[in-house]
């Protein structure tokens, strides 16, 4: 009879510490996970600590194995809570408790919220808290100081977890070539990606976006510009060129991005506004060439005209071949073809298929090319015949040229097809069967 009167007794104590003081009857609630996010789901480690940044909004995101209706957070600085006067500098409190019509409360109450109750959320055993600290800290770059986080259901501490809270800090860094080249063809619709690259990275602890105005610069697309920068990262971007059936000539374009550290993601006080939080990048001279592969591509200055023509080539003694030039722009030209003579002949010119001679009047257009077609013979081997182009438009005379170098001539007792090399073959054929024929003829003597 008495024992039972003792069991009884000892269930009435714990369900009055249950109901009044709030300890679960097992004292079963553990927190299985504990982790410091960014706005954006950004993790920092320092000395393998989770990182905290004053002056930056953050998750702190608790896993707990049974279901809560109060918790609370403490963070201070060193690994005690502080003896004397607490402060920004110092301590912060906050609390979740379902049983309040507030919920979320920042219960350390310094004049300034520093919780985000619509950023707050729970799930299941999931508490989400979206906090914040004031930056106090000494203007010092890469400064940083020991906090100590704690969870508690009610009065019982449930987890604790050494943090390093730093100094926020912004700044890019930049490495890239002076300029970038692309070569598009004339009036064709095409992407072309540069023969070059840049860098930009965030030497700051808070994520950088950058941001490109697309529809400014709608020829122009870089590569993975919607990816975010994390701290200490650096990414590489290549350019692309959409080509919109241009006219030949030269294209350069200077153009810019933005690197923005968002200013959702800053607490607003005095303390972190003093960042620079913008930062305009400049990104190397995008220089498109438009005009044919392999091609000199000539802007006659003051004219509008645009040359197009191989500054140098090769050919045998006696070849005959068909040399092509471009002609573009709006405006009267006279061209003259001519080559020395001593080591290069013209033979022909032919303006798209209608044979001309030297000079030639026309009228040139921006809506299209003009193609002329040098016919020429390599005179001697060992030489460097030219062949030059004097243009003139607008009053104004250029003069380019066409270097030869001229090489031995093709082997004639060696050529593949060549008349020589098939009498060869003939001759060689008809000794075969010579010496056939007396091998048999020789047989059937010696039978007999």
């Amino acid at each position: 009879m008495g024992k039972q009167i003792q069991k009884k007794t000892i269930v009435f104590f714990v369900l009055l510490l249950y109901l009044f003081i709030g300890i679960p009857l097992c004292l079963a609630a553990d927190v299985t996970d504990l982790s410091i996010r960014m706005l954006g789901g950004e993790q920092q480690n320092r000395f393998n600590k989770p990182v905290l940044v004053a002056g930056i909004w953050h998750y702190v995101n608790i896993t707990i194995n049974a279901n809560i209706d109060i918790l609370s957070l403490k963070l201070y600085n060193g690994s005690t809570p502080p003896a004397g006067v607490k402060n920004e500098t110092n301590y912060y409190e906050w609390s979740y408790d379902n049983n309040n019509p507030s919920v979320w409360i920042d219960v350390s109450s310094y004049g300034m919220t520093y919780i985000k109750p619509e950023f707050c959320s729970k799930t299941n055993s999931l508490v989400s808290f979206c906090i914040g600290i004031k930056d106090t800290m000494p203007n010092i770059v890469d400064y940083y100081e020991n906090w100590t986080l704690e969870v508690f259901s009610s009065t019982v501490q449930l987890s604790t977890l050494s943090i390093v809270v730093e100094k926020p800090e912004t700044g890019i860094s930049l490495s890239k070539p002076s300029s970038i080249l692309f070569r598009v063809d004339p009036f064709t619709a095409m992407d072309a990606q540069g023969d070059n690259f840049f860098k930009i990275g965030n030497k700051g602890n808070i994520p950088l976006y950058l941001d490109f105005d697309s529809e400014q610069y709608s020829d122009i697309e870089i590569t993975d510009i919607e990816k975010k920068v994390l701290p200490d990262e650096t990414h590489t971007y290549y350019v692309i060129v959409h080509s919109r059936s241009w006219p030949p000539g030269f294209k350069r374009m200077n153009i810019q991005l933005t690197g923005i550290y968002p200013q959702s993601y800053f607490i607003d006080t005095n303390a972190t506004v003093t960042l620079q939080t913008s930062y305009i990048i400049d990104v190397p001279e995008l220089v498109v060439y438009v005009g044919h592969s392999n091609y000199e591509i000539e802007e006659i200055q003051g004219t509008g005209i645009i040359f197009q023509y191989l500054e140098k080539l090769t050919m045998r003694e006696g070849e005959i071949r068909d040399i092509t030039a471009y002609i573009s722009g709006n405006g009267a030209v006279i061209l003259e073809i001519r080559a020395d003579e001593n080591n290069l002949s013209v033979l022909h010119v032919y303006d798209n298929s209608s044979e001309i001679h030297s000079p030639y009047s026309f009228s040139s257009s921006n809506n299209s090319e003009r193609r002329f077609l040098i016919s020429v013979k390599a005179l001697s081997e060992g030489t460097i015949g030219i062949l030059t182009y004097q243009l003139t438009a607008n009053g104004v005379t250029k003069t380019y040229t066409t270097q030869i170098t001229i090489g031995p001539p093709l082997s004639t007792d060696t050529e593949p097809g060549s008349p020589a090399s098939i009498m060869q073959i003939a001759v060689i054929i008809i000794v075969l069967l010579v010496v056939i024929y007396m091998i048999l003829s020789y047989i059937r003597n010696k039978k007999r």
